[in-house]
C-alpha cells in the first residue's frame, strides 16, 4: 500500500506554486532526502530546501501570524550547500488549519547566511496582516526583526 505522508502535501504545494509562477524547470532532481530539490531552469540553477510547519503559533495580538521552525538538524547540510557555492533557496511553508490561508516564505543564500551568522538554528517567522514582508525575530522586537519580502518569485527565479 502506498500511503501519502503529510509532508508530501506541503512539498507538493511548494513545487506547484513554483510551476504556477512561471518557473519552467528543464530538470528537477531530488536525492534521498525528499525535502531537497535541484532545479535547472531556463534562467537559473538552484537548490530548493523545503521545511514546513502545519500550524501557526498562538499569538497574543490579533492580525499576526507566526510559525516556529527548527533548523538545528539542517544547519550542517545548509552550510555545506553554501560552502559548495550552491544557489540555495530555503522555502518555509507556513501552514494554517485553513490550508488556503497557508503562506510561503522564501529565503535566499544571503538570508540563510544571516541565519548562520546570528546562530539562528530555531527561528520564529511572522507576518502582520496586510504587511508586505515576513519578519524573522531577532532580539524580541519587530523593529529589530529581519525582513523577508512576501513575493520574491521574480527576483529569485
Amino acid at each position: 500500500m502506498s500511503k501519502i505522508k503529510i509532508a508530501d502535501f506541503y512539498y507538493g504545494a511548494v513545487l506547484s506554486m513554483l510551476f504556477s509562477h512561471n518557473i519552467k524547470p528543464a530538470l528537477i532532481e531530488n536525492g534521498s532526502d525528499r525535502q531537497v530539490y535541484d532545479f535547472t531552469t531556463n534562467k537559473a540553477k538552484f537548490t530548493l530546501f523545503v521545511k514546513y510547519r502545519s500550524e501557526k503559533v498562538e499569538t497574543k495580538k490579533d492580525g499576526y501570524s507566526s510559525w516556529n521552525f527548527n533548523l538545528k538538524n539542517d544547519m550542517a547540510e545548509l552550510s555545506k550547500y553554501l560552502d559548495d557555492g550552491k544557489n540555495l533557496i530555503l522555502a518555509l511553508v507556513c501552514g494554517s488549519d485553513d490550508l488556503g490561508e497557508s503562506e510561503l516564505a522564501i529565503l535566499d543564500s544571503n538570508d540563510i547566511s544571516w541565519l548562520m551568522f546570528n546562530n539562528k538554528s530555531t527561528i520564529t517567522i511572522s507576518r502582520k496582516k496586510s504587511e508586505k514582508a515576513f519578519r524573522i525575530a531577532n532580539g524580541g522586537s519587530r523593529e529589530g526583526a529581519y525582513p523577508i519580502k512576501c513575493n520574491r518569485y521574480e527576483e529569485l527565479f
